[in-house]
């Protein structure tokens, strides 16, 4: 596609979504009514909250249960249940046995699954319109009968101890576990490595699956949202004859707070004979509830377009580089490269830190910043599953969808000057992991960029 082709394309989905290339505002105030409008709130009469987002004459329906229930609420010893018994959950109910519910989900297209996630969990459906009352019905089952037959429960430890042991073959997962040794102290809610993984998977059994879903599954700990062009009436009724029954259990959450720098626990290396280094750094970022978590975001996306064009185009050290920030109630950010060249690397990522640290954007630079994070955020409400997606995890943490449909207006308020602030504020403490060969790297250069990094060592050095 030519790039004028590929103007008039962006600038036509923008349009769509309320952006304005032109417009001095990311977003309208029109657009985000329309939003508000489209998307109505409903209860069950157990209490479960319903949150219906209308897209008029679509045939496409998604559909996401989340719970307040995940990795970080599971006990050390047992959390490696949070993937077993999500990944086991939807393979077979009381109602529907394994083969029909494989030919209910061929026949009718039906998308049925769950995910165990760190901080919350959903169960899901993907369907059209006219298959809502089987889809429906075979969601429900999942959600309060799960089978967990012998067969099912065996294959399902079969497979995640596969994938547990396969861990450490792949370089570029393996480093966020070599990481999480030194960022994450044992006992923290968000930590699990795979060998901790292995070792508690042998202590636990088909009972430990039924327990859980006795203790996880009700009313107060539920939240759905449904993306549809059914009149929200009749998904809440559909809704309540087929979930209303499930009784409230108590859910006690549990909290968490970011990790403390440890100074001696900054740098870990792992020896492995390969052709690239993979270099993995966590550092403390603002969490979904903090008041920077908009702002960083833009930060984010900055520093990684700046370490992108530093260490890719400037200097062809990687072509695999850049940053990310993951925001649950404790937020971590995150910097990651491959590179033949981590010497190299790791100095440019340095220059790229303190320049970001120094610089002062013009209000042009962080329009222009604005418009590509605003033009992806668009973007993840194109489809029906990732819209549901999106306004599920602002129902998880904030109890609305206003985060979500305001965070465009809510970007506008980011000044250069904030940028700046929280480039200082967060850009340092960096916990640093690297897989590569021993002979082909240096101890030092890893504990040099951090010791440049350290706020503790800073205010010593004060």
């Amino acid at each position: 596609m030519c790039n004028k082709t590929l103007l008039l394309a962006i600038t036509g989905l923008l349009s769509f979504s309320g952006l304005s290339l032109a417009s001095t505002s990311l977003v309208s105030e029109e657009s985000i009514a329309t939003q508000k409008k489209l998307t109505s709130v409903h209860k069950l009469k157990n209490g479960t909250p319903v949150y219906v987002r209308t897209i008029p004459d679509s045939d496409i329906l998604s559909v996401v249960v989340s719970y307040s229930f995940g990795l970080k609420d599971l006990p050390v010893g047992r959390k490696v249940l949070n993937e077993w018994y999500w990944s086991a959950k939807s393979l077979a109910t009381k109602t529907y046995p394994k083969a029909e519910m494989f030919s209910l989900k061929e026949k009718y297209g039906l998308g049925v699954g769950c995910t165990g996630g760190i901080e919350f969990s959903t169960c899901s459906l993907d369907a059209i319109d006219d298959y809502w009352d089987k889809g429906v019905a075979v969601l429900a089952s999942v959600i309060k009968e799960p089978a967990f037959t012998d067969e099912d429960v065996k294959l399902t430890r079969d497979r995640l101890t596969a994938k547990l042991k396969n861990t450490p073959t792949d370089p570029g997962t393996y480093s966020n576990e070599i990481i999480n040794e030194i960022y994450y102290p044992v006992g923290h809610p968000y930590r699990l490595n795979h060998d901790e993984a292995l070792k508690e998977l042998e202590g636990l059994k088909k009972e430990d699956l039924n327990k859980l879903q006795s203790a996880i599954t009700g009313a107060n700990a539920m939240r759905i949202v449904v993306v549809t062009s059914m009149p929200a009436d009749k998904v809440v009724k559909d809704l309540n004859a087929a979930l209303g029954d499930i009784k409230t259990v108590k859910l006690a959450p549990v909290a968490v707070s970011a990790p403390k720098i440890d100074d001696k626990k900054t740098y870990n290396f792992h020896d492995r004979e390969l052709p690239t280094a993979y270099i993995r750094m966590k550092f403390n970022a603002p969490g979904a509830k903090e008041k920077d978590r908009i702002g960083s975001k833009l930060l984010f996306e900055i520093l990684s377009e700046e370490l992108g064009e530093e260490i890719r185009t400037r200097r062809s050290l990687s072509y695999s580089v850049g940053s990310a920030i993951l925001q649950y109630n404790a937020g971590l950010g995150l910097i990651v490269a491959s590179t033949s060249k981590p010497k190299e690397t790791l100095e440019a990522m340095h220059v790229v830190i303190e320049a970001l640290k120094k610089k002062m954007y013009s209000d042009e630079e962080i329009r222009e910043y604005k418009n590509v994070f605003a033009t992806n955020y668009f973007l993840t409400q194109e489809t029906h599953d990732s819209l549901s997606s999106a306004i599920s995890s602002s129902l998880d943490y904030h109890g609305t969808t206003d985060e979500l449909y305001e965070l465009p207006k809510q970007l506008e308020k980011v000044t250069a000057a904030d940028i700046n602030r929280m480039a200082n504020q967060y850009l340092k403490d960096f916990r640093v992991g690297v897989i590569y060969g021993r002979k082909d790297f240096e101890d030092k250069w890893a504990t040099d960029f951090v010791s440049q990094h350290l706020a503790s060592s800073n205010q010593k050095k004060k």
